[in-house]
């Protein structure tokens, strides 16, 4: 028995000092990687409409989440949603865009809209009022007979709702999520066609008839130019029946092709990076839409979008006067604590944050310099971003990074700015906001990144791209960095095979002379350390194996650590 005991405590005593595995334990399957997963399957009837109790919604994220998971003891886990190489498949919740291809100046222009902007030949042809929001606002249809929702931006803030939705409306679709349809109109007083069949419906769901006397309340409260020409933001109705928004935490319990935890999507989860990017505090299930609607091929399942961004660029700062808007939530107990204890003197990062909307029409509170990408609120905590780690901010910066100066620049210009200072000023802030997200992601991980391998004589040249020196975003440190890879055969035994490398003059990295281990298919790991200076960063996995169709080897994943 004693003996027993001396053997089980030499054995814990063994396993404590082993070093960790040299390789992680994942393998990937010898396939390409997985660009659209199929989550369009028929549904035969629309899942049941998600309400949104607003009081009880900000009491959950506010108080009872945060209680609730500190006694759940979560543990941290990876996104469930990626491919092999740690992307986003294209899905009924986002399309990959700008992160794998150049976009046209042209396509930001459009964007999503069938047409730039509606027809309104025939007039604005009202048939109802908005209902909800705190915006004043016509349901109209236009000439050729779609459907759009008009919002006007308060009097006291011209142009700056309405702009802001519109630019960053391009903006997150060039990302690659699903976004309405949205321009900017021009119109007066008498272009106005009250429809017959045009009601007023209030927030109880009283419906009566709509009268001119209304349509001039709602205008009294609006915009105005000084030619007494107004300003509105028309937004085309969504295909569909609208069943709500998403859920920030679970599954849609009655959509059988919801099947990933909403928390656990790396597209939800990376709109932490890409919202504080352009600002949008506004983040809540409300402002999320969930639609049944009709494939091309007389399927039906439901489609997922994202609604509602005129409270980004800091505009909710100007308009609802919150100095702190992207820093501090509406209650936020870490500044409350620190305001208590150092009687009021502790000074809040926003401080001296400038206002160039009480200089530039259409502008808010919205600066690079007090731009922080990893401490960005939203007003009201969103769930998602609790579950936000290191993975999911590199793959958003990875997007983010690829937007030029002049894609940017075109997305303000939908917004129809009036102050060409006001586009010029945004332009040169998100950019500078842009590089700054890029900086912080790409060094919370090994950036190495867009992997390919080519045959030469010999074996294969295996080529990379360290994204913080490809995007300049390494200047300043001391040295190039140096790449050590390491090869490993399928069971993570050592090869003997060992190669260094620094960029090269066009910034890429390159190992040669690589052979495929003697693994089945000849399924090879690649650990690529990155040294910086006196850093060692976490290695990056690249797998590979021999593709059945041709013998080339060829990349079947990516691991990062």
């Amino acid at each position: 028995m004693r003996a027993g005991r001396l053997t089980f405590l030499a054995i814990v005593l063994f396993s404590s000092c082993t070093r960790p595995p040299a390789v992680s334990s994942v393998r990937f399957r010898n396939q390409a990687p997985i660009t659209r997963v199929s989550d369009r399957n028929d549904v035969p009837s629309p899942p049941k409409e998600r309400p949104f109790p607003e009081k009880l919604y900000f009491f959950d994220a506010v108080v009872f989440d945060r209680v609730d998971d500190y006694m759940a003891l979560e543990t941290p886990r990876r996104a469930m949603n990626v491919n092999s190489l740690g992307g986003v498949p294209d899905s009924t919740w986002f399309t990959n865009r700008i992160g794998i291809r150049d976009l046209s100046l042209d396509e930001i222009r459009l964007g999503p809209n069938q047409y730039e902007f509606p027809d309104l030949s025939q007039g604005l042809k009202v048939t109802g009022s908005k209902v909800g929001g705190g915006s004043a606002g016509f349901i109209i249809e236009d000439g050729r007979g779609d459907r759009y929702i008009v919002k006007f931006d308060e009097s006291h803030a011209p142009v700056t709702e309405s702009a802001t939705d519109v630019a960053v409306q391009r903006l997150l679709w060039a990302c690659g999520y699903n976004v309405p349809e949205n321009s900017i109109i021009y119109f007066r007083r008498e272009d106005v066609r009250l429809q017959r069949n045009a009601t007023v419906k209030d927030v109880f769901g009283n419906k009566r008839r709509m009268t001119d006397a209304d349509v001039d309340e709602q205008l009294a409260r609006s915009y105005v130019k000084a030619d007494g020409t107004y300003r509105a933001l028309a937004s085309k109705f969504l295909p569909g029946v609208p069943i709500g928004g998403f859920a920030m935490r679970g599954l849609r319990t009655d959509d059988p092709n919801d099947l990933i935890p909403h928390e656990h999507r790396r597209e939800v989860r990376a709109l932490f990076l890409i919202f504080g990017w352009v600002q949008q505090t506004d983040a809540k299930e409300d402002n999320t839409l969930d639609l049944y609607v009709e494939g091309d091929d007389g399927r039906h399942y439901v489609k997922h979008y994202l609604v509602d961004f005129g409270k980004s660029f800091g505009t909710s700062g100007l308009i609802v006067k919150r100095p702190g808007d992207g820093h501090v939530e509406n209650l936020d107990f870490e500044f409350l604590f620190k305001s208590l204890l150092t009687f009021g003197l502790w000074k809040r990062p926003y401080e001296d944050t400038p206002a160039p909307g009480l200089e530039i029409q259409g502008l808010g509170l919205f600066d690079a310099a007090h731009y922080s990408p990893g401490a960005w609120k939203s007003h009201a905590p969103y769930r998602p971003f609790d579950f936000v780690d290191r993975f999911d901010l590199y793959w958003a910066a990875k997007i983010l990074i690829r937007f030029t100066e002049a894609q940017i620049r075109t997305a303000l210009e939908q917004g129809r700015f009036e102050d060409p200072r006001a586009a010029e000023y945004l332009t040169k802030t998100l950019v500078g906001r842009q590089r700054r997200a890029a900086a912080f992601a790409f060094g919370q991980v090994n950036p190495l990144d867009n992997f390919h391998v080519s045959r030469e004589t010999g074996g294969y040249r295996l080529c990379f791209d360290d994204l913080l020196v490809r995007h300049r975003l390494a200047e300043g440190t001391r040295g190039a960095p140096e790449y050590v890879a390491t090869q490993y055969d399928a069971s993570g035994v050592a090869t003997g095979w060992r190669a260094t490398s620094t960029p090269s003059e066009d910034r890429t990295g390159c190992f040669a002379g690589l052979r495929p281990s003697s693994s089945k298919e000849g399924y090879t790991i690649l650990k690529l350390d990155t040294i910086r200076g006196d850093d060692r960063l976490s290695p990056v996995e690249v797998h590979l194996a021999l593709a059945p169709t041709d013998g080339r080897l060829r990349i079947v994943g990516v691991r990062r650590r």
